[in-house]
């Protein structure tokens, strides 16, 4: 039976990628921009809601307790700060990537910077991602570490080719599947243990949760859905800048509700699941020694639906900037072979053994102290035109309309920033981001975002053409 279901999904996977005709640039990278509000939101939840949020977070919850809230509580933060600041300006670029969108802002050697940085980080993620479906396909077919890795190369992968019409196209199926199993799930647990909440005990943080991992979580985990080379990707793929920040809005609430739901899971498994196993095997030990065969089957394909809705897009717009921002290439035949030598790239780092989180978090370091700061700070150094709300008197209008034009550029210049400084705080920021992720000392993790921040804010403020 499980056999047959995973050749249906394949065959499901397999049929949207090659049911497509030719597609052109903008159907490849960006669905043709034309997305709903709701395409954009539920892509957003479904790629969020990977590893990270099933295996990873049901087990912090389990470990941790409440507190572990903000692995999706500091991301919704980040989202809505996103739909409220850089939605809009996102989507009225027309860039095809974060790092194409950047070149105006911090020039073209920060475009490859920040490409080569987004790269880099992203295989990270994406090992985060064949980590966890590693687990699932040695539970569900009893096969051994190296198969389970290949077979997962081959269905995240795979359908990964057909671009970004693809996956959006596939994302609302996996929506579904990923909530009416999860709640299926919970209501089963509830059975099982129908006492838990009366010992659950809401924190903000608590012993194994202390406020500096708080703090690391919003400062860290928060930025990196502020400016995301994923999400970015999915605004630029709506309609227009309403539907845009609409889009994330939905976003936020899904992310929010799905956080709800799985800290209920991993509460409620702490009567079921023995106290001493560790975070990544909470879900597997549920899996593998309590539930039912059918509800083992109905959670393992929700989370092969959850880890390949989040790979696929991870995978996709590491590819899609390799080519085009890096390679400069802009054919989808260019980015299909990107597209293979990148996930041969994450699946090899999977062998690593780092571990779900450890992969996220050290790519989240990276990250946020090289990318998130330089750009976001950048967004607000915006030049802003405020010549027709200036509070002129009869005399001065004559004079602003006939130099109107040498103003604009006056104002854009002296908020340029110099090439040399854009990268000399994406260097920095992103040097001390790798020294805090691979010593595990989040004291560099910060200074890194301090640097980065100060020297591009630096940069604008004090660069003269």
């Amino acid at each position: 039976m499980t056999i047959l279901l995973l050749i249906i999904y394949a065959g499901l996977l397999l049929w949207a990628t090659f049911s497509q005709e030719k597609q052109t640039k903008e159907d490849f990278f960006l669905n043709k921009r034309a997305s709903s509000a709701i395409e954009v939101g539920l892509s957003i939840v479904v790629s969020s809601v990977g590893a990270s949020a099933t295996i990873g977070m049901i087990g912090m919850v389990f470990v941790v307790g409440t507190p572990a809230f903000w692995w999706f509580g500091a991301a919704c933060l980040g989202l809505l700060l996103l739909s409220l600041t850089l939605a809009k300006k996102v989507r009225e670029s027309n860039a095809y990537t974060l790092p194409h969108l950047v070149e105006t802002l911090l020039g073209k050697e920060a475009r490859f910077l920040i490409a080569f940085i987004i790269v880099m980080a992203w295989i990270a993620i994406l090992a985060a991602q064949f980590s966890a479906i590693i687990s699932i396909f040695s539970s569900l077919l009893n096969i051994n570490t190296y198969e389970a890795l290949a077979l997962g190369f081959a269905f995240i992968v795979l359908h990964s080719l057909g671009g970004q019409r693809v996956i959006m196209r596939l994302d609302r199926i996996q929506a579904i599947i990923i909530g009416i199993a999860f709640v299926i799930l919970l209501f089963w647990i509830n059975t099982k243990n129908p006492l838990w909440f009366q010992n659950v005990n809401i924190e903000i943080i608590n012993p194994k949760f202390p406020l500096e991992k708080l703090f690391y979580f919003l400062m860290i985990v928060g930025a990196n859905y502020l400016v995301c080379p994923t999400l970015f990707s999915r605004i630029l793929s709506a309609k227009n800048e309403k539907v845009a920040k609409k889009g994330v809005l939905i976003g936020v609430f899904g992310l929010f509700v799905s956080a709800c739901l799985l800290l209920a899971i991993g509460l409620a498994s702490r009567g079921l699941v023995p106290e001493n196993t560790s975070q990544d095997m909470v879900l597997a030990t549920l899996l593998s020694d309590i539930m039912p065969a059918w509800l083992v089957l109905v959670i393992s394909f929700a989370l092969l639906s959850a880890i390949i809705s989040s790979a696929d897009t991870c995978l996709v717009v590491a590819s899609t900037i390799f080519a085009f921002d890096i390679l400069h290439r802009t054919s989808p035949r260019t980015t299909r072979i990107t597209t293979l030598f990148i996930g041969l790239a994450g699946a090899l780092l999977t062998l690593w053994g780092k571990g779900i989180l450890g992969f996220l978090l050290m790519a989240y370091d990276v990250f946020a102290c090289g990318v998130v700061m330089p750009i976001f700070i950048a967004f607000m150094m915006q030049p802003r035109q405020q010549i027709e709300n200036q509070k002129i008197n009869s005399q001065e209008i004559e004079f602003v309309k006939a130099n109107r034009q040498e103003i604009k550029d006056q104002e854009i210049k002296d908020q340029e920033i110099k090439p040399y400084i854009a990268c000399l705080a994406i260097i920095l920021g992103g040097g001390f981001g790798i020294v805090g992720a691979v010593l595990a000392n989040t004291n560099y993790t910060y200074i890194g975002l301090f640097l980065s921040g100060i020297i591009t804010y630096y940069g604008f403020f004090h660069t003269k053409p």
